[in-house]
């Protein structure tokens, strides 16, 4: 204690000294608790808060980047064409990107996409998995086209359209709006596709007839849409609504949309990618 002329003030030193020392030798006797552990509880609930805050943010941010990505509001919720043909989704994603050239340029990378024709411009490690583990095939899976393709320009509604080695997998074509919307439409199996035999017209409906009765299948269209805009730029959108069975898919939802996220964007900077190098006119 510092010494000090004034009575009241060395007093008033002499009674805290006291009180400190009578707390210390409480706390050794385990009568007071440290700050630190009355603190403890307190600071394990603001934790726990701000874990299940963390949480709930981080999952509200996936939940909207698995149904939209690179879109408006008004891109997300306005109607589409191909809409009508499964009215009340189970599942809905959209995502777009801006094209800086005319509609009329990005078109013909639209009508030639399928296996065995332009390809679908996704990401290699989406067709390496698509080989693999979808259609069971140890072969290289063909590359997307580069370049412009004219034998497969034509697109129509109606055509079946390959999305796998010998048609392990098929779209039919619902809607074709040059230059503007391609719908297609597919029912498979989520693990083994939907085979068919291309010679049979009869086969896709067999099939399809098949998975439905079977309640295992997913069914859903996938619309490509061109929308002008001012300065020869164009938004490119893509669209895939779906029913499913059983209900317990519900539970892949999320890491499936987090997934198209990724190379569903993947697939339209492709298609942007190829649409404003390739001129038209050379090819």
């Amino acid at each position: 204690m510092v010494p000090t002329d004034n009575p009241t003030e060395t007093g008033r030193n002499m009674c805290l000294q006291v009180a400190t020392g009578d707390r210390e030798r409480a706390t050794r006797m385990g009568d007071v608790t440290p700050h630190a552990a009355r603190d403890g509880p307190g600071r394990a609930s603001a934790a726990a808060i701000a874990a299940m805050l963390g949480g709930w943010l981080l999952g509200a941010v996936a939940r909207r980047v698995s149904s939209r990505t690179g879109v408006s509001d008004a891109e997300a919720y306005g109607s589409l064409p191909g809409d009508d043909l499964i009215a009340h989704p189970m599942v809905e994603w959209t995502r777009g990107i801006t094209v800086h050239t005319t509609a009329e340029q990005v078109w013909p990378w639209l009508a030639q996409m399928g296996y065995g024709r332009g390809g679908w411009y996704t990401p290699q490690w989406v067709d390496l998995f698509a080989n693999r583990w979808v259609f069971g095939q140890r072969t290289r899976f063909p590359s997307s086209a580069n370049r412009l393709l004219p034998e497969y320009q034509h697109v129509a509604v109606g055509d079946i359209t390959c999305d796998g080695p010998n048609y392990a997998s098929y779209f039919r074509v619902q809607h074709v709006d040059p230059p503007h919307a391609l719908v297609y439409r597919s029912v498979r199996h989520p693990r083994r596709g939907s085979p068919i035999d291309i010679n049979d017209p009869e086969s896709p409906s067999k099939i399809e007839n098949q998975l439905l009765t079977s309640g295992t299948y997913i069914d859903f269209t996938w619309a490509l849409v061109l929308r002008q805009l001012p300065q020869d730029s164009t938004r490119l959108l893509v669209r895939t609504r779906a029913n499913y069975s059983p209900p317990a898919f519900r539970l892949l939802c999320l890491p499936l949309g987090l997934v198209d996220a990724t190379y569903g964007v993947a697939m339209l900077r492709a298609i942007a990618r190829r649409a404003e190098t390739v001129d038209l006119l050379s090819t």
